[in-house]
């Protein structure tokens, strides 16, 4: 097809991304849809149209009372087949990570937790909640559960500052072995948008991991939400033999 022939709008997303790519950092704010209907002689449908294409790709963001934003470049996709580690995988690609204990309790593990840690009912088990960011932007809430009798005393200060997986192998002697996750696709909670800095009812991707130690006993069970414009996971496959 002829560049002529292209739908405006599709001319107007070319146009775009070749500008944020060459001249926008990442989390820079767009101009408003009539600036840009202006400045490329187009209608504010097609701006629209325009935007909510690249929006849906991943190459900008939209946080609702304040604007459009560059999202930022996912040169270094997380890997699923290694053992996950936020605070690792953030740092090899050259940012930097935080998290924030939003809080640390104790209860009497109900037959939900049960069914994902393998204890008994009622076994003292931690809820440890956490707002996952890199560069200062907030991209995954973590909501993780562990047996209380394997890790007593845990502090939420020491999670914090050294990281969780840090503090169970240096404190506890549990070292991770592996994780076994799961994906799906969800709608951000009123709570979780705030925390995000996104819209209600946003895209997200949901994750649950099931994390053994070196014994073979399940060590954490974690429920994560992470920002759809901000994440991306990889996993390469390798096939042998014929196929059907």
């Amino acid at each position: 097809m002829a560049i002529e022939d292209q739908p405006l709008h599709d001319r107007l997303v070319d146009l775009l991304r070749e500008q944020i790519r060459t001249n926008m950092a990442p989390h820079s704010k767009l101009p408003a849809e009539r600036v840009l209907a202006e400045r490329y002689g187009v209608s504010r449908n097609t701006v629209r149209a325009a935007l909510s294409k690249l929006e849906m790709t991943g190459v900008i963001y939209r946080s609702r009372g304040r604007g459009t934003f560059v999202a930022n470049p996912v040169a270094e996709p997380t890997d699923l087949a290694e053992t996950y580690s936020f605070t690792e995988q953030m740092a090899d690609q050259g940012r930097t990570p935080e998290s924030k204990v939003l809080y640390l309790q104790e209860f009497p593990a109900n037959e939900y937790i049960v069914s994902h840690l393998h204890v008994p009912l009622g076994t003292p088990t931690y809820k440890l909640k956490r707002l996952r960011s890199a560069d200062g932007v907030p991209l995954m809430v973590e909501r993780t559960f562990l047996p209380a009798d394997r890790f007593p005393k845990l502090s939420a200060k020491a999670i914090e500052q050294d990281g969780l997986y840090h503090v169970m192998q240096t404190k506890y002697g549990c070292a991770v072995s592996d994780a076994v996750e799961a994906f799906f696709a969800s709608l951000t909670s009123v709570n979780d948008a705030h925390l995000l800095k996104v819209p209600y009812g946003s895209p997200s991707l949901s994750v649950q991991r099931t994390t053994t130690g070196t014994n073979g006993e399940i060590v954490e069970f974690t429920l994560s939400i992470t920002r759809a414009d901000q994440f991306v996971y990889r996993y390469h496959h390798s096939q042998n033999g014929t196929t059907t």
